[in-house]
């Protein structure tokens, strides 16, 4: 997967939860969560113009539905009735769908870089997700750094425990993005190993195939067991 195509992932997540959290939000945080959905929807806005330049105006119909994805949250708040809303709101998540289908079909071929990835985005969640946590907390709960790095940690693997718990309205919301990102890094992981051991239990099928066919070669066949051993050759290089 492309860079651009990991950064309109990770946006349109971001844009998702950041909705869910204007939901929720107090009159005092709710303007500034309407201002980061919309500078996130400018980026999506100009990552899909990209996007239709360079494939043509067969990729804008195929996708036209992004169109009303990406209309801003301050206007669907204040300006579209709402269940209108809510619809808008749900196309968002075909991009993530659609996006994620293409990462299923790279992972079988890159799942060891794949799982790289995955252990640096675990590292990046959870040192951002701890100073953003001990920034809006830390002196609410008089709650250490420390205590800050356990919280996340605990959060992003979805245990949640409950000892530590946000009072604050921006740390719930980190809250919220924390847990979000927790559940896709864990089925990164967890799909980055299954490819890794079905490639391998692959890899080893094929080369117990290639010995039977180079022992069978040895021996005087008919026409109909090489043209058979030949088709066997083509399925395993493909």
């Amino acid at each position: 997967m492309k860079f651009s195509e990991t950064l309109a992932l990770s946006l349109t997540v971001a844009s998702i939860a950041t909705i869910i959290a204007v939901e929720f939000a107090s009159s005092e945080i709710r303007p500034i969560l309407l201002s980061i959905d919309f500078v996130v929807t400018i980026a999506l806005i100009l990552d899909f113009v990209s996007r239709c330049r360079e494939h043509g105006g067969k990729y804008l119909l195929t996708n036209s539905y992004e169109i009303f994805a990406y209309i801003p949250a301050i206007v669907l708040f204040y300006f579209v009735p709402t269940h209108l809303a809510a619809f808008f709101r749900s196309l968002r998540i075909l991009r993530i769908i659609a996006l994620g289908i293409k990462l299923m079909r790279e992972m079988r071929a890159k799942s060891a870089r794949l799982l790289s990835y995955a252990m640096l985005l675990l590292f990046i969640t959870i040192l951002l997700g701890s100073i953003s946590f001990y920034i809006a907390e830390g002196e609410v709960r008089n709650l250490s750094f420390f205590d800050c790095v356990y919280w996340a940690v605990v959060t992003i693997t979805t245990v949640g425990y409950g000892d530590i718990v946000p009072e604050t309205p921006l740390g719930k919301i980190i809250s919220m993005v924390i847990v979000l990102l927790g559940v896709s890094i864990v089925s990164l992981f967890t799909a980055s190993i299954l490819s890794a051991v079905m490639s391998e239990e692959e890899r080893g099928l094929k080369e117990e195939i290639e010995k039977l066919i180079k022992k069978h070669e040895k021996k005087i066949m008919d026409e109909e067991e090489k043209k058979l051993l030949t088709e066997l050759k083509k399925l395993i290089k493909s």
